[in-house]
């Protein structure tokens, strides 16, 4: 059950471990809302305005993440999904749920549906007595069915003088809100006092937004999405004026911060696109020659992968190594961006231009 350390780098792992499960509950249409609270006393608990996984008709709530919890059933070489992400720690997402359990020296679920409520409690991985129905609290939930989960990190194993990382919790909610249009996160810390929403009405154009605004764009994010073989793929870019903020990628939802295979398709399929609209310009325009460097010097361009399953280089699992990958992207980004080029003919010369391609 590797998750770093215990300090406050293991501590934020286990939150993420949390966090995609509303990613994925996003991606499937089960919940709109996700909220994590990092609490003054060094707890930590998520809410679900849904259920975040699926569960068959008739099932107990409670009964249901209660399996999680506790390992019930778990089978370490069940085949997983097509495109699901790994959890942080076991291939099954929705398995994490156990460890965080086993990892904290409390834990309460709550869960509801119907008006009715259910909480359970556990105490270093183990329940403590049977779930239980309780009143409705005060204020009446906005959502017919949800789930909550409050944990304390165990003080015997984790170094009760560290913390969740606020800022890196804030880097991971601004991607995982760009990678679903329309669903909120919230960030709260009682300790400081910050309360952040995150939400992208579109998505990715919006974050690739965000990211250019210092780049003086010269064009509103052009945004793409499909299939090549295996892989899925989401792509906004922009060109600027000034120096663009470069490419972000993630695959499987992990951030790819030494790029990989899908970088080197990405820029593969930008150089084709390129010479495909040089050569549409005229007799010798595609033997001009321009660098990588200058092709991406004023891009600010997101991706987002969906593979069966990641393979990455080294163990840090930052820069993926998917053979498929350089072939697809580039299938799809070259075809996508010559096609932009000939509908914006107006913006075509100075993308060039900006791309490193030398006047004629």
């Amino acid at each position: 059950m590797y998750i770093g350390d215990t300090y406050g780098y293991g501590l934020t792992r286990l939150a993420e471990s949390l966090l995609l499960l509303g990613v994925i509950a996003g991606r499937e249409g089960r919940v709109r809302e996700i909220s994590l609270t990092l609490g003054a006393d060094g707890s930590c608990g998520i809410s679900f305005d849904g259920w975040p996984w699926p569960r068959p008709s008739g099932t107990s709530l409670i009964k249901d993440v209660g399996q999680w919890l506790t390992f019930v059933n778990f089978d370490m070489n069940a085949e997983t999904r097509p495109g699901m992400p790994r959890g942080v720690i076991f291939p099954v997402p929705y398995v994490d749920l156990g460890l965080v359990n086993a990892l904290a020296s409390s834990l309460e679920v709550v869960a509801w549906a119907g008006g009715q409520r259910w909480r359970q409690r556990f105490r270093e991985g183990l329940p403590q007595g049977e779930p239980h129905a309780v009143a409705p609290g005060a204020e009446p939930s906005a959502s017919e069915t949800g789930l909550h989960i409050t944990f304390m990190p165990d003080a015997t194993i984790f170094d009760p003088s560290s913390r969740f990382s606020v800022k890196w919790l804030r880097g991971r909610l601004a991607s995982f809100s760009a990678f679903h249009a329309g669903i909120t996160w919230r960030l709260r810390d009682e300790a400081t006092g910050l309360d952040e929403r995150y939400r992208r009405e579109r998505g990715l154009p919006d974050y690739c937004v965000e990211l250019s605004d210092s780049s003086q764009p010269i064009h509103s994010p052009w945004s793409f999405e499909g299939q090549a073989g295996t892989t899925r793929v989401r792509l906004a870019l922009q060109w600027g004026e000034a120096l663009g903020h470069g490419v972000r990628s993630w695959a499987n939802l992990r951030e790819c911060t030494l790029d990989g295979t899908h970088h080197d398709g990405l820029v593969l399929g930008l150089r084709k696109a390129l010479r495909a609209r040089m050569k549409a310009r005229g007799p010798g325009q595609d033997e001009l020659s321009f660098t990588d460097a200058a092709l991406l010097r004023h891009l600010t361009a997101v991706v987002e992968l969906v593979v069966p399953h990641t393979v990455w280089h080294g163990p840090t699992q930052e820069e993926l190594a998917n053979p498929e990958a350089k072939a697809d992207v580039s299938q799809l980004v070259s075809a996508w961006v010559e096609q932009a080029l000939a509908n914006h003919p107006e913006l075509e010369s100075r993308v060039l231009a900006l791309s490193g391609v030398p006047r004629s």
